[in-house]
């Protein structure tokens, strides 16, 4: 390895099981992280697996030849060994190098790292043992979630520094045993796309039918068992008692959709929950925008960049009580957590409904707590990483 100045432009490797053009949490992390690291003037080359017929409208995208994994969401699995490339990888020159995801790419970076003599760093962007449901019939067994746990704390350890996006799973991830070193970055987004006002205010209110004044709530994110939409559902069911105006929006799509459809056609107020599918990220300060209150009741985040653009937006936020949120969402400040319980998590959307000087405090309150997760802080927190590790490694 040469020398690496120490403002010189970094050769950086990303490798990811997930990227476009899938819509997930991960898949858009990456993109925003490439995104800032790119801005700042570094170099950025993505490993990831070939989609069917998608082609990239970016430059520095590798794909890899894949087989389906799963049909929905559709997952592909690359096939790392091809010759194309292992002599790809052989003829590339990387400073460091980034995994983002375990599988099969994510072997690929490890063995890379190995065989160049090369850093690497790995995001903790998925809480693996929360996961373990989506292995058929065994899943939710102890002896697969103590495997893994094993295995979440394995790929940490092969790795020379760990990268997560917040001290939740600072934690967690040392008492699962990870012994590397451990470094907190939050994700960053592109604030200014969200700060600004949108282009075509209103749009989704009139797609959706509903008059300016119509109460908003909104949901973005993947329609999976984690998430525990089921939840948002019945307690919106709850609040529609006392409030027959408002109406749910479920941005994203997944495995759970049809599951959730039955549920919100059998919950008495069907014509007031809407299911708009993959909402396309240009649409998504649209849709922000137009909502009054964002909600989740997911406990599984690593972050939950979706609420960091819902803040950004000036969204108020109610949601159940994760630890992953702190820094995102205070209690009485910018929102309100909650137990998951229905009837204090429909109080507190109800109690907000109703009080518009404290959804325009905390408003205000949500702009101001979004300042700190810009993808440039992003970007230098993780070259200064990047820089101490390659020169440990010289």
């Amino acid at each position: 390895m040469s020398p690496v100045s120490k403002d010189s432009p970094l050769q950086i490797g990303f490798f990811s099981d997930v990227y476009a053009p899938q819509i997930n949490g991960v898949a858009v992390s990456v993109q925003l992280m490439a995104q800032g690291l790119r801005a700042a003037g570094h170099q950025v080359t993505i490993f990831a697996p070939r989609f069917p017929g998608y082609h990239d409208a970016e430059a520095g995208i590798y794909r890899l030849p894949a087989v389906r994994y799963m049909r929905q969401p559709p997952i592909y699995l690359a096939m790392p060994g091809t010759p194309r490339s292992l002599l790809a990888l052989r003829r590339s020159h990387f400073d460091v190098l980034h995994v983002h995801t375990p599988l099969s790419l994510g072997v690929l970076a490890y063995l890379s790292a190995h065989f160049k003599h090369l850093p690497l760093i790995y995001t903790y962007h998925t809480a693996i043992a929360d996961y373990t449901h989506y292995i058929k019939g065994i899943g939710r067994t102890r002896l697969i979630q103590q495997a893994a746990r094993r295995f979440s704390a394995a790929t940490c350890n092969a790795s020379d520094h760990v990268v997560v996006p917040s001290a939740k799973f600072e934690r967690v991830l040392r008492e699962q045993d990870v012994r590397r070193p451990i470094h907190v970055i939050p994700g960053g987004i592109d604030l200014d796309r969200f700060y600004e006002p949108p282009a075509s205010p209103g749009l989704f209110r009139q797609r959706l039918g509903l008059a300016p004044d119509t109460p908003l709530l909104v949901s973005v994110g993947r329609l999976a068992p984690e998430k525990k939409l089921d939840f948002l559902i019945e307690a919106f069911a709850r609040l529609a008692a006392n409030r027959p105006d408002a109406h749910l929006v479920f941005a994203g799509d997944g495995s759970s959709r049809l599951a959730l459809e039955k549920q919100a056609a059998e919950s008495g107020c069907a014509n007031h929950i809407h299911f708009l599918g993959m909402v396309n990220r240009a649409d998504l300060p649209d849709l922000l925008h137009d909502a009054d209150l964002f909600l989740s009741a997911s406990t599984t985040e690593t972050q939950c960049l979706a609420m960091v653009e819902a803040i950004a937006s000036g969204l108020p936020v109610v949601a159940v009580l994760d630890p992953a949120f702190e820094g995102i969402l205070a209690d009485g400040v910018n929102g309100r957590i909650s137990s998951r319980d229905v009837e204090p998590f429909s109080a507190a959307v109800g109690d907000l409904l109703a009080d518009r000087p404290a959804r325009q405090s905390f408003s205000q309150a949500s702009v101001e707590l979004s300042r700190k997760f810009s993808m440039e802080a992003q970007a230098a927190s993780l070259v200064g990483l990047y820089r101490d590790a390659v020169g440990m490694v010289l």
